[in-house]
C-alpha cells in the first residue's frame, strides 16, 4: 500500500506519448460494432426476467396473485419476497436509522410508483412482459408523503417507523459576526429531478456455476463492491460470486449503486439453475430507476457595499425519494462544497434529508457538487445585484486568493491548489466582456431579442473519500509486452489509452505494447471501482507507481545479465543497454525470458491511497439569446476554463468537458422528472422527458489552466464532471442577464420555452423600442 507522502510528480515531457492527445484504442472497436456488451451474450438458453411493479404511490401490500402468470406460455417461475426470503439492504449512508432498510421485493408495503413486487422469469423477454401482466397485487392505499419542506413532512404520514426527516444538522462556526452587514441577497433554488438515460441501460445476466457459485455480467462501476453485495444478498463467500463486466454503453453514476434487481435476479437464476438476463427498458428507467438531484437550497449572503461577502446562511433540502440507501450521501457531498471558490468569513449550512413516496435517488453526474455550485452562484449574481455591482467583480473580490490554500472551508473540505483568479480572468478574456456588453446594449435599444451573459464558477471534490484508493498490478509479459491489471472499470472514459500511455511512458514504449485489463473479479485481484471522477488521479497513479517498481526490478535483472551496474543503464525503446555503449543491450522480452528461466516473473502489486482529495474547479460562461415571442432559449456561445491539474491525454479531457456540458445544458433547458400531485410519474417515456440532441449544441471554446495535484504522482486531478456542475449557473444567470432589463429576476430550471414566457408576461419592464409580446389565444 502506498499513499501520497512521498512521491515524485511526474511533469510533461516533450516529446513523451504521456501528455498528448492520442486517438482512443478503444474507439475502432466500439464504432464498427465489434464491442460487447450484456446484451449480445444473451443466448437462446437464456431465460428473461420481467419485473411486476408497484402501480400506487403507498400503501399496504396485501397479496399477489401470480395463477394466471404461472400458466402463460413459456413462463418458468414467478417470485415474490415471499418465495425469496432475501435480506433486506441495510441502513443508508452515514444515517443511523434501523427501521430505514429496503426489501429487494415489497413484502408488507409499497412506497413508490415503480417499486418491484415480483419478477417473472420466461424463455423469452416478450413472453415475460406479457406474463406480468396477469399478475395482479392487492395493495390497500393509504395516504401519501410528497412534502420535502421538513416542517411540512414532519406532518405528513410516515413512510417507516420513525419521522420522515431522515436526518438534520446545522454545520457553523464557533463565533458569529456581530455587526449588522448592508447588503443582504436571498435567494431559494431547485435543482430538479433528472434521470441519467445512458445510451444502455441498466443490464444484469446471472449464470449459475456447477460449483454452487455464480458468474455476472452486468455494465458496472465497480465490479469488487457488486461482488461482495451480491455475496451478502445471496449468503455467498465473496469467491463464489465472479462479476464480469463487458464494454458500457454509458454509467454517469448510475450504474455503481446496487439496484434490487440485482440481487433479485441472481437469487432467481440459483434458484431455476439456469442463466438469466434483466434488461432495463427506457419506461422502467424513467418510472423506477434511481433519479439524480431533487436539492432545494436557500440561501441568504449578506455583506458590504464593497462587494466583500462575509457571511452565508445555506439550507439544503434533499427530497431522497422512498429509500435513501444511494441517495443520503448526495447532499453531504454538496454541504461539503456549499461555498463554492470563496472565502466567506461565516458560513452556516443547515442540511435536512427527507423521504418521500417518489422513487429513490442516487448518484447521477456531479452527485453534490452541482446542486452546491448552482445555488452559490445564483446567489452571488443575486448579492451583485442587491450591491449595484457586476457579478463578475464581486467574483473577484471574493474568490479564494491562491496565498491562502491549500484552505479549510467551513464545512470540513481542504481545497488543494490552484488560482481560482487565473481561470476568471481567462474566461473573460476569452469572451471579451466589454464588447459584448456593446452588442448586448445595441440588441436591446434596436428592439431585438435581448442577449445575456453569464457566469458559473465551481469547484468539486474527485476521487472519492480521501481513504479510499485503487488496485493496479503490473507484469512484464513473456512477449515484452506490459500487462496492466487495474481496479478502475471502464464505462467509456477511455481507461485502455490513458492506462497505456501512463505505463507506456513508464517503459518508454509505445502505448500499443501495454495490454489493460479490468472488470473482471476473477483476473483483477482487488479494485474500489469508477466513481467520482478519480479514475486517473487514483487508478492511473495507482499503475504508474507500480510500473515504476517493476521497471527498476527489470532493471536489477537486466544488470545482472550485462554485468552492469543498475545506475549505468538506460532504458530506450524497450531494451536497457549501458550508458554510452548502445550495442550492449538487452530487451524487455530477453529480461522476462531470463526471470521465467529462474522460475520467477517480473511484476508488482499496488493499493495507492492518496489519503487526500483532489479539488478541480473552474469558470463556465454562456452567451445566450432569448427569444421574446416564444420563451426560447438559443445558446450562443460557450466558454469554459476548466482546471483538472495535469493532463494525461486532452482529447480525452475535452470529449469528457464537452459530455458533461451536454448534460448540464439539459439540465439548464429540458430535463426534468415530473411527478403528479397523487404520485404519479408523469415522465414515462422520452416523448414527456426532452434531452439534449445534436442540434442543440452550442459553439464550445475551451480554455485551461494548470494547477498540478499534489495528492497523487500524476499530478491529476478529476475531469468528467465539470460541465454539469459549472454549465447550469452559467446558462440560468446568462438567460437572467438578458431578461433584467424586462424585470425578471428569477427563473428555476429547466428554463422551458412556456416558464420563461410567463416570466415575460409577469413582468414590469418594458425596455424602450423593445417588441410588444405576442399573446397567443
Amino acid at each position: 500500500m502506498s499513499t501520497a507522502g512521498s512521491m515524485k510528480m511526474w511533469s510533461p515531457k516533450a516529446g513523451a506519448s504521456l501528455g498528448q492527445a492520442r486517438k482512443r484504442l478503444e474507439d475502432p472497436r466500439l464504432v464498427t460494432g465489434a464491442g460487447s456488451y450484456v446484451a449480445d451474450l444473451v443466448t437462446d438458453e437464456t431465460l428473461h426476467a420481467h419485473f411486476v411493479r408497484s402501480p400506487i404511490p403507498h400503501g399496504n401490500l396485501i397479496g399477489i396473485d401470480a395463477d394466471g402468470a404461472r400458466s402463460h406460455r413459456g413462463v418458468v417461475a414467478v417470485f415474490t419476497a415471499e418465495s425469496l426470503q432475501l435480506p433486506n439492504l441495510g441502513e443508508p449512508h452515514g444515517i443511523d436509522r434501523s427501521d430505514v432498510t429496503r426489501p429487494l421485493l415489497a413484502a408488507k408495503r409499497v412506497r413508490y410508483v415503480g417499486e418491484p413486487l415480483a419478477v417473472v422469469v420466461a424463455d423469452s423477454a416478450a413472453r415475460a412482459a406479457d406474463a406480468a401482466e396477469l399478475v395482479w397485487p392487492d395493495i390497500e392505499e393509504l395516504p401519501l408523503a410528497l412534502a420535502s419542506e421538513p416542517e411540512v413532512a414532519e406532518k405528513e404520514p410516515r413512510l417507516f417507523a420513525g419521522s420522515n426527516i431522515l436526518h438534520r444538522s446545522v454545520t457553523g462556526p464557533d463565533r458569529t459576526i456581530e455587526e449588522a452587514l448592508p447588503i443582504k441577497a436571498s435567494i431559494e433554488v431547485h435543482n430538479q429531478r433528472l434521470a441519467a438515460l445512458a445510451i444502455e441501460g441498466l443490464t444484469f445476466l446471472a449464470e449459475p456455476q456447477s460449483g454452487g457459485g455464480i458468474i455476472v455480467s452486468c455494465g458496472h462501476q465497480a465490479p469488487h463492491r457488486l461482488r461482495n453485495q451480491l455475496a451478502t444478498t445471496l449468503n455467498l463467500e465473496p469467491g463464489l460470486v465472479r462479476v464480469v463486466v463487458p464494454d458500457v454503453g454509458g454509467a454517469f453514476g448510475l450504474k455503481g449503486m446496487y439496484f434490487t434487481e440485482y440481487g433479485v435476479v441472481a437469487a432467481v437464476a440459483l434458484e431455476i439453475g439456469a442463466p438469466v438476463v434483466w434488461l432495463e427498458t427506457r419506461r422502467e428507467h424513467l418510472v423506477a430507476g434511481m433519479h439524480g438531484r431533487d436539492q432545494t437550497h436557500r440561501v441568504t449572503l449578506e455583506g458590504e457595499g464593497s462587494g466583500r461577502i462575509r457571511r452565508a446562511r445555506i439550507d439544503i433540502i434533499a427530497d431522497v425519494g422512498a429509500y435513501p440507501q444511494s441517495g443520503a450521501l448526495i447532499p453531504t457531498l454538496s454541504r461539503f462544497v456549499a461555498s463554492g471558490l470563496y472565502d466567506i468569513e461565516e458560513v452556516t449550512v443547515d442540511m435536512s434529508i427527507v423521504v418521500t413516496n417518489r422513487a429513490p435517488t442516487g448518484s447521477y453526474r456531479g452527485a453534490g457538487r452541482p446542486e452546491a455550485a448552482f445555488a452559490i452562484e445564483r446567489a452571488i449574481d443575486v448579492f451583485a445585484r442587491e450591491a449595484g455591482m457586476d457579478p463578475a467583480e464581486v467574483r473577484r473580490i471574493n474568490l479564494i486568493a491562491p496565498s491562502k490554500l491549500p484552505h479549510t472551508t467551513a464545512n470540513g473540505a481542504v481545497y488543494d491548489s490552484g488560482d481560482y483568479g487565473a481561470a476568471l480572468e481567462l474566461a473573460l478574456d476569452i469572451v471579451d466582456m466589454d464588447e459584448f456588453r456593446e452588442k448586448q446594449q445595441q440588441s436591446l435599444l434596436g428592439g431585438a431579442n435581448p442577449l445575456g451573459i453569464g457566469i458559473g464558477a465551481f469547484i468539486e471534490r474527485t476521487g472519492g473519500a480521501a481513504d479510499s484508493g485503487e488496485f493496479a498490478d503490473v507484469e512484464l509479459a513473456l512477449t515484452g509486452d506490459i500487462v496492466v491489471r487495474t481496479g478502475s472499470t471502464d464505462s467509456g472514459q477511455g481507461h485502455e489509452t490513458v492506462w497505456s500511455q501512463t505505463i507506456g511512458e513508464v517503459f518508454g514504449v509505445d502505448f500499443g505494447r501495454v495490454e489493460v485489463r479490468a472488470g473482471d473479479t476473477k483476473e483483477v485481484l482487488d479494485g474500489v471501482g469508477t466513481y467520482a471522477s478519480r479514475s486517473a488521479q487514483v487508478g492511473a497513479s495507482a499503475a504508474y507507481l507500480t510500473a515504476i517498481r517493476v521497471r527498476e526490478d527489470a532493471r536489477e535483472r537486466a544488470a545482472e545479465m550485462l554485468e552492469a551496474s543498475p545506475l549505468d543503464l538506460m532504458l530506450e525503446n524497450g531494451a536497457f543497454h549501458v550508458v554510452g555503449v548502445p550495442n550492449s543491450a538487452v530487451t524487455l522480452r530477453e529480461i522476462a525470458a531470463d526471470a521465467a528461466a529462474a522460475g520467477e516473473t517480473i511484476r508488482d502489486q499496488e493499493m495507492f491511497i492518496p489519503g487526500v482529495q483532489a479539488f478541480p474547479f473552474g469558470v463556465h460562461i454562456a452567451i445566450v439569446e432569448v427569444e421574446l415571442e416564444t420563451g426560447v432559449v438559443h445558446i450562443q456561445r460557450m466558454v469554459t476554463v476548466d482546471d483538472c491539474g495535469n493532463v494525461l491525454n486532452p482529447m480525452i479531457v475535452g470529449g469528457q468537458l464537452q459530455g458533461s456540458l451536454v448534460q448540464g445544458l439539459g439540465q439548464a433547458l429540458l430535463e426534468e422528472v415530473v411527478y403528479s400531485e397523487d404520485g404519479n410519474p408523469v415522465t414515462t417515456t422520452m416523448m414527456d422527458y426532452l434531452i439534449p440532441t445534436a442540434g442543440d449544441v452550442p459553439e464550445m471554446t475551451f480554455g485551461r489552466t494548470i494547477s498540478p495535484a499534489p495528492s497523487n504522482p500524476l499530478g491529476v486531478k478529476g475531469s468528467g464532471e465539470a460541465g454539469c456542475i459549472g454549465t447550469p449557473p452559467a446558462i440560468v444567470n446568462a438567460v437572467l442577464d438578458a431578461l433584467s432589463p424586462f424585470g425578471v429576476t428569477d427563473l428555476q430550471m429547466p428554463l422551458r420555452p412556456d416558464r420563461v414566457w410567463s416570466a415575460l408576461h409577469r413582468a414590469t419592464n418594458r425596455p424602450p423600442n423593445s417588441p410588444s409580446l405576442v399573446v397567443h389565444h
